[in-house]
C-alpha cells in the first residue's frame, strides 16, 4: 500500500486518513495526466524460449484455444507453460489440454530433414496423449517464437507423445505470442517443474510434484518490511538489521504459521536511498539473507516485490506518496541515462541472478504503479517489458520460470483490464490490493489472482471474506507485520522489539485464519 492509503508505510509515525470506500476508490483532488513519456516502452521483448533434451516433447501455451480436437484437461493436470521448445532425435510435438497445436503463430514448428517456419507450425491435429499423426519427429531444435524454424533429420513421428495439461491448449496464450517463450520444464529440458516449484494454470496457482502434475496452492500470510522497518530505520543506523528481521520472522513463523510472505524492496522509499548494486553490504546482502532465511522455513514462499528504486518512473506526484507508485523504466524512458542507461532492466536481471534456483521466490514487478495517474495501457506496457526482461534472464541461465506478479491500476485495486486482455507469458499472477477488498476486485475466471495486500476488514466481514477466498482458492497477504513502526493497519502492536509480537485488533482477526490452515 502507499502512505496516502491506510497508514504511513515509510517515515510517518502516525497513520494517515484511511481510504474511505470499498475497493480503495475514493475521489482524489488534483488528478493530472502522467508526466513520464511512457509511449516508447517496448511492449514485447522476446526472451529465448528453447530448452533441449532427447525424447522431450515441445509444449504449447496455456490459456488459449486450439483448433485441434480433444477436451480441456483437469485442473490437477501438469504444469501449464507457454510455447517452449524441445530438441532431440525422437521428439514429437505435444499440444495442451487434449488438443494438438494448430501451427499458428506462437506455436512450435518442426520438420523432418528440412527447415520450417515457426509462424506456421508443422504439428497436426490429434487428441491429447496420441502421437502426432502425419508429422515427422523433430531432430533439431524447434523454436517457440513466431519467426523461428526447426530442422533436423527425419524421425518417425510416432516416437513423440503429446501430453495434456491443465485445461490449456497448444496455440499460444492470448496476447502477443512473441514473448510466449515459457515452458513448464526444468533446466535440463524435462517435462515438468521440479517438485515444490509454483506454476499457474487457468485461474489457479499450483505447486509442482516433480512428475508433471501438482496440486492447487493457496498461500496465506502477511506483508513484512525490509530493513528500513517502515521508516523506523530510515537512515539505516541499526546494526545488523537483517538479524533483527530474522528474529521477527522466527516469532511470526512459530506463532502465526504463514506459508506466504511478501517482502517489499524499498530502495528509494526513505531518507537514505540505496542501490542493489553499489555497496551490497548496505542493502543487497542483508535483504538476500532475509529472503533466503524465510524460504528456508518448510512450505513457505516469498513474494519479492520491487517497491521503489531510483530507476523507476511514472510516480504519482500529486497525492504525496510517489515512492510507492513507480513503474519500471527501460533504456528509452530511463530517468537518468548516466546512472540507469538501461532503466530498471539490470535490477530485474540481478534479482533473477540472485534467486535463480530459489523455488520459494516469486517476483513482484511493482507496488502500486502510477497510483491512479497512469492509463491501463501504460501500466500493461511497462509490465510486459519487465516480464520479457525477467524471462530472458531466466532462459539465459537455464532455470525454470518463477511466478511473476503484475499489478493493476488505482493503487492496484483494479486488475479488470488484465482479465479483458491478459498479458502474454507463462506463470503470471495478477495482484490486487484492497482496504478492504471487494469480491469484484479479486474474482476472475480466466486469470490467477492474489491479494497482495489487504486490511481494514471489519470483524463481522472477515468470516465471509475468508470463506470466499478459500472457496476460490486465492492466495492472500495481510498488511502489515512490523513491531517497529506504525504502518497501519498493523498486525502487531508497536513494541520496538523483535521478540515482543503482540497481535493488534487487526492481527487478532488474521492470526486465527492463518493458524487454521497451518501446515
Amino acid at each position: 500500500m502507499s502512505a496516502k492509503g491506510l497508514g504511513a508505510e515509510h517515515g510517518d509515525v502516525c497513520p494517515k486518513t484511511a481510504r474511505t470506500s470499498l475497493g480503495t476508490s475514493i475521489v482524489r483532488a488534483g488528478n493530472r495526466a502522467a508526466s513520464c513519456a511512457l509511449a516508447a516502452l517496448i511492449a514485447g521483448i522476446s526472451p529465448a524460449g528453447c530448452g533441449s533434451g532427447a525424447d522431450s516433447g515441445s509444449e504449447g501455451a496455456s490459456g488459449a484455444s486450439s483448433s485441434g480436437g480433444g477436451s480441456p484437461g483437469e485442473l490437477t493436470a501438469g504444469p501449464a507453460a507457454n510455447t517452449g521448445s524441445a530438441s532431440g532425435a525422437s521428439a514429437g510435438s505435444s499440444g495442451k489440454s487434449g488438443a494438438s497445436s494448430s501451427g499458428t503463430a506462437g506455436s512450435t514448428s518442426a520438420s523432418g530433414g528440412s527447415s520450417g517456419t515457426g509462424a506456421a507450425g508443422a504439428s497436426s491435429s490429434g487428441t491429447s496423449g496420441d502421437p502426432p499423426s502425419g508429422t515427422s519427429g523433430a531432430a533439431g531444435s524447434a523454436s517457440a517464437r513466431d519467426a523461428g524454424s526447426a530442422s533436423g533429420t527425419s524421425g518417425t513421428g510416432a516416437s513423440g507423445t503429446a501430453s495434456g495439461t491443465s485445461g490449456a491448449s497448444g496455440t499460444g496464450s492470448s496476447g502477443n505470442p512473441s514473448i510466449d517463450a515459457g515452458r513448464a520444464k526444468d533446466a535440463s529440458g524435462g517435462s515438468a517443474f521440479p517438485a515444490g516449484w509454483l506454476y499457474t494454470s487457468g485461474n489457479h496457482v499450483y505447486v509442482a510434484d516433480g512428475n508433471g502434475g501438482g496440486k492447487v496452492w493457496v498461500g496465506r500470510g502477511v506483508n513484512m518490511d525490509d530493513i528500513f522497518f517502515c521508516g523506523y530505520n530510515n537512515t539505516l543506523y541499526l546494526t545488523a538489521p537483517d538479524t533483527t528481521v530474522e528474529a521477527i520472522s522466527a516469532g511470526l513463523m512459530s506463532a502465526w504459521k504463514p506459508t506466504f510472505i511478501r517482502v517489499s524492496l524499498g530502495m528509494n522509499s526513505d531518507t537514505t536511498e540505496v542501490s542493489w548494486f553499489s555497496n551490497p553490504a548496505q542493502y543487497k546482502t542483508p535483504m538476500t539473507n532475509i529472503i533466503n532465511s524465510l524460504g528456508a522455513y518448510p512450505n513457505v514462499y516469498v513474494l519479492v516485490t520491487l517497491r521503489s528504486d531510483g530507476s523507476m518512473i511514472g510516480e504519482d506526484e500529486v497525492d504525496g506518496d510517489p515512492e510507492a507508485t513507480g513503474i519500471p523504466s527501460d533504456s528509452t524512458t530511463t530517468p537518468n541515462a548516466t546512472m540507469y542507461p538501461n532503466g530498471t532492466d539490470p535490477l530485474y536481471q540481478s534479482l533473477v541472478d540472485t534467486f535463480a534456483d530459489a523455488k520459494y521466490v516469486l517476483f513482484g514487478l511493482t507496488n502500486e504503479p502510477g497510483g491512479d495517474k497512469l492509463s491501463n495501457s501504460q501500466i500493461a506496457s511497462a509490465m510486459t517489458h519487465a516480464i520479457g526482461t525477467i524471462r530472458a534472464e531466466e532462459d539465459k541461465l537455464g532455470v525454470p520460470h518463477h511466478i511473476i506478479s503484475v499489478q493493476g491500476n488505482g493503487w492496484t485495486s483494479d486488475i479488470s483490464f488484465y482479465s479483458t486482455t491478459p498479458l502474454a507469458g507463462d506463470n503470471l499472477i495478477y495482484e490486487v490490493h484492497g482496504y478492504p477488498p471487494t469480491t469484484a476486485e479479486y474474482t476472475f475466471d480466466n486469470i490467477p489472482v492474489i491479494l497482495g495486500e489487504y486490511g481494514s476488514v471489519p470483524s463481522d466481514m472477515s468470516t465471509s471474506l475468508y470463506a470466499d477466498l478459500e472457496a476460490k482458492q486465492i492466495p492472500s497477504l495481510a498488511w502489515d507485520f512490523d513491531p517497529y513502526n506504525n504502518c497501519a493497519p498493523d498486525l502487531v502492536n508497536v513494541t520496538s522489539s523483535a521478540t515482543s509480537l503482540v497481535p493488534s485488533s487487526w492481527g487478532a482477526i488474521v492470526q486465527p485464519y492463518l493458524l487454521s490452515h497451518a501446515q
